[in-house]
């Protein structure tokens, strides 16, 4: 079995572990080759995919899905073209990634395989309904770095971390005025509740605007879907903005090292720690006893691969309580803070503080589960036996018109 993996140059980011996976195939037995589409020009990249002749193409949130264009003008997924699956792994919102999404509504041959369940309803959502499937999020050994022995950070605070004034003010400049209270309506709705999805939470705010409203925004929705679409992301950036601020807010005094982009002031006690590569924030996080973790509203139910990599290198995750987590780690694994209330959160965050060793036995037990239930084996094997059933079942079908 061919399969071509397409990126988007070398440096894949926290998408790395995406690897794992194609040398778990390798060891099964297909046939796997990578083609980087930044190097040289694209046509001679689709050149060498095509001489490869895969059956399958995988990529990582449909960066590398590609378009040609039919003699009526109109575009042909190279997947369609050439009569292979192409198969896009989403470990990120798919709302974020809606340009080539949009154009692939009617595509025969797209396979969606995501990380997190609700991305299945934007999938739909963006006209993606034929076929997807979810895998847990994982963690890949060999891209990672061994804890440190010694720990000499109390804790760490994970961003990226941005002063939502910052957003507030880019919003009332670059969005239509008659606009903007909806827009900081849904923002304020998704930060009080962390567990809602924007999609649902949108079309329940619009229907309490007036109806002069609702007619307007529809009309213009429709009329401009994807200045819809990065409306909605932007949404969920600010909402995500102000979940982090405010835990930083109430953190002032406390020996806090921030790690990821900041934009804004530091509070008391907190240091911005600057980072030149991946491999840099690993070896930050190994050092820690504990990681202040806040769920992005791009990750809704699952787990996400960072509070995994925070778990496998050993320091404890603190991250806010969601009802899936008991799904994924135990509280003997992990430490939960209801994202609201201040309270608890301090508590916490003072208690482990004073009990670092009660942290680092956290970290320990976290790190173990990542070992036993989050590395790519089973993802593999699990893509690898998708991928058979869809040759079988291609098979079969040629043999009955046959």
């Amino acid at each position: 079995m061919r399969i071509a993996f397409l990126k988007q140059g070398k440096e894949l980011g926290i998408h790395r572990h995406v690897l794992g996976i194609l040398e778990v195939l390798r060891q099964k037995g297909a046939q796997v080759e990578e083609f980087d589409l930044t190097e040289g020009e694209l046509q001679e990249v689709v050149q060498k995919l095509l001489d490869f002749a895969p059956l399958f193409v995988l990529d990582i949130n449909a960066s590398g899905v590609i378009f040609g264009q039919r003699e009526d003008g109109q575009k042909v997924a190279l997947c369609d073209a050439y009569g292979f699956v192409h198969v896009s792994l989403f470990t990120d919102e798919p709302l974020f990634y809606y340009p080539p999404l949009l154009d692939l509504r009617n595509t025969n041959n797209f396979l969606a395989v995501f990380t997190d369940l609700k991305y299945a309803d934007s999938l739909r959502f963006l006209g993606l309904e034929k076929g997807s499937f979810y895998i847990t999020p994982f963690v890949d050994p060999s891209q990672m770095v061994q804890p440190s022995e010694e720990k000499d950070i109390e804790v760490l605070f994970f961003g990226p971390v941005i002063d939502p004034a910052i957003l507030a003010s880019q919003v009332s400049q670059n969005t239509r005025e008659d606009f903007i209270p909806f827009f900081f309506e849904v923002g304020e709705f998704l930060f009080r509740n962390p567990e809602a999805h924007i999609l649902y939470v949108s079309e329940y705010l619009l229907s309490m605007f007036n109806p002069q409203f609702q007619e307007e925004f529809i009309r213009w929705r429709s009329e401009n879907p994807q200045d819809y679409l990065r409306f909605l992301n932007d949404i969920s950036l600010y909402a995500t903005a102000r979940k982090r601020w405010y835990l930083l807010s109430f953190l002032e005094g406390i020996n806090l090292k921030i790690v990821g982009a900041f934009e804004g002031e530091l509070k008391e006690g907190h240091e911005h720690v600057k980072v030149e590569n991946w491999r840099e924030v690993l070896e930050l996080v190994g050092r820690s006893y504990m990681t202040i973790l806040s769920y992005p509203h791009a990750v809704p139910t699952g787990v996400g691969f960072l509070p995994l990599e925070v778990a496998y290198m050993g320091s404890a995750p603190l991250i806010d309580y969601r009802a899936t987590l008991p799904g994924f780690f135990i509280p003997e694994e992990v430490i939960t803070y209801l994202p609201l209330d201040r309270a608890d959160i301090e508590e916490k965050v003072v208690y482990y503080l004073e009990n670092l060793q009660q942290a680092k036995e956290i970290g320990e037990r976290a790190r173990q589960k990542v070992l036993e239930r989050y590395t790519p084996e089973d993802r593999g094997e699990f893509l690898l036996n998708t991928f058979n059933n869809i040759l079988a079942q291609a098979q079969s079908q040629q043999n009955s018109e046959g």
